[in-house]
């Protein structure tokens, strides 16, 4: 007999995100980078300014807790924040040359991961799921 969620996306999304995740985070718990840094830090690689509340979206995270998380990290000398040249009402969140050091560091990492945990699949497939994921995302 067969569970509802063997067969149902949304389950299959979840577990397939905490069990390929797993192996990174525990990497990155190693070098004492939270998970959330993480988020933040590649969002904003190599050169993408993103404000609050889209570094929020993007990062699966409230904008109250992001504003602190992004409060934390500039106290940290990896990010600045400064107003925006379109918007003077939104804050604009960088990488600050620590920041991008570490993201590269990290990303380097995460590509590796990446690699390992997709070997088993042809350079077709990859960008076919890819591209299956990125529609599910854009609606």
């Amino acid at each position: 007999m067969t569970r509802f969620t063997d067969d149902y996306l949304l389950y299959l999304l979840a577990q397939a995100s905490s069990r390929a995740s797993a192996a990174f985070h525990k990497e990155l718990a190693a070098d004492g980078i939270a998970v959330s840094t993480w988020r933040i830090l590649a969002t904003l690689y190599p050169d993408s300014p993103a404000s609050i509340g889209e570094l929020a979206e993007s990062c699966l995270a409230k904008q109250p807790t992001m504003t602190r998380q992004i409060d934390r990290l500039a106290a940290a000398g990896l990010v600045t924040r400064n107003a925006s040249k379109a918007d003077r009402r939104k804050v604009e969140v960088r990488l600050a040359p620590a920041g991008r050091l570490l993201a590269n560091r990290l990303t380097s990492m995460a590509n590796a991961h990446e690699a390992e945990l997709l070997r088993k699949y042809s350079a077709a497939e990859i960008a076919t799921l890819k591209a299956a994921l990125n529609g599910i995302l854009t609606g």
